[in-house]
């Protein structure tokens, strides 16, 4: 299990400037014959903040949190790479047959791409989020340091999930629908729209169960709360990250054999 775990990064990085490569046409045809171009990487979260902010601030009035605006923008941030991970990973490699089966291309490049690509906007919209929090108040301060630690986290945990069901969507194509679905319900199970202190105490356990939690509040605890990320957050966020690419590569070199057939 180790050999084929070693083996598989490998093969990822002997494959580099190729990912390199897609991961730039990538994002240059997200915005091709776009009239605002590389701008809508900034107006999407900030279009999805506005509806957030207007349904919980100002029509069920269901959360009271001092500049809320700011603590939704930190979380929806890095939500929008992970789930944007997932979404376009699920089909990376079902929709790619030619270049698994005419190029042999290792299929694994393209989860990969497809969360390099996810980063790079979440990335982008980065000086966005320190912009705003240095308006409101928020002066970057000595745990930003830890930002580069929690997004190298979120980036093996995303490729472990991407992996995964882009493996299953080429065997099962109705995992693309069933993730698209489990996003919804996931988004609302992770305190992005409110903070955790809402939630009733004794859920509060059960919510550091789900993935998410670990990687959406070190950016809380970073940019509003202006210290580093807790341990736990930290051990959390690696112990899943790490189960995840496991898993991941488990199912991914169990299936790899039949993929380019059932293409």
């Amino acid at each position: 299990m180790l050999q084929s775990f070693l083996e598989h990064f490998r093969e990822l990085y002997r494959y580099r400037a190729l990912i390199d490569s897609l991961v730039r046409r990538e994002v240059q045809a997200r915005y091709r014959r776009s009239v605002l171009g590389y701008l809508w990487t900034f107006l999407n979260p900030l279009l999805l903040l506005s509806v957030y902010l207007l349904v919980f601030t100002r029509f069920t009035r269901a959360v009271t949190v001092e500049n809320y605006a700011l603590f939704l923008f930190v979380g929806i941030l890095p939500w929008l790479w992970l789930s944007g991970s997932v979404v376009s990973g699920t089909t990376s490699i079902a929709m790619s047959g030619g270049l698994v089966t005419r190029v042999c291309m290792p299929p694994q490049v393209l989860p990969a791409v497809a969360v390099i690509s996810n980063l790079v906007n979440f990335l982008l919209g980065l000086p966005v989020m320190l912009v705003a929090a240095a308006i409101f108040g928020k002066i970057p301060g000595a745990a930003y340091v830890w930002l580069p630690v929690v997004i190298a986290l979120q980036t093996l945990f995303s490729y472990g999930i991407a992996l995964t069901v882009a493996t299953l969507t080429v065997r099962f194509r109705d995992v693309q629908f069933l993730a698209q679905n489990l996003l919804m319900v996931w988004f609302f199970l992770t305190p992005i729209a409110y903070p955790i202190a809402m939630v009733p105490e004794r859920f509060q356990r059960l919510l550091q169960f789900n993935p998410a939690v670990a990687f959406v509040r070190p950016y809380q605890q970073i940019v509003l709360e202006g210290r580093p990320p807790s341990p736990l957050h930290l051990t959390a966020g690696l112990a899943w990250g790490i189960l995840a690419v496991g898993v991941a590569v488990w199912v991914f070199e169990s299936l790899r054999d039949s993929l380019a057939e059932e293409i």
